[in-house]
């Protein structure tokens, strides 16, 4: 695992790495993923600057996972709220 880290007054972001060899019944799916992004990287470069194109892929992956983090985020500050003031 590598870790990496930024600290400040209000503001925590910790970035976690898996560095490790996969296991291989897992192998073809990562494969799978890494192609599909690839994929998908490339239709959005080629979509650039054509608002209808970008439209029709949806939310971006970066999109995606901060919808996740802020959801975990808000339940995190839901249950204890004295904690993050």
């Amino acid at each position: 695992m590598r870790t990496l880290s930024y600290a400040r007054e209000r503001l925590v972001v910790v970035l976690v790495q898996d560095v490790r060899e996969a296991p291989a019944e897992f192998a073809g799916g990562l494969e799978e993923d890494f192609t599909r992004s690839s994929h998908e990287m490339i239709e959005r470069t080629s979509a650039d600057r054509d608002g209808k194109a970008l439209s029709a892929l949806g939310p971006a992956p970066v999109e995606r996972q901060t919808q996740a983090f802020l959801q975990a985020a808000r339940l995190a500050i839901a249950a204890d709220p004295d904690a993050w003031r």
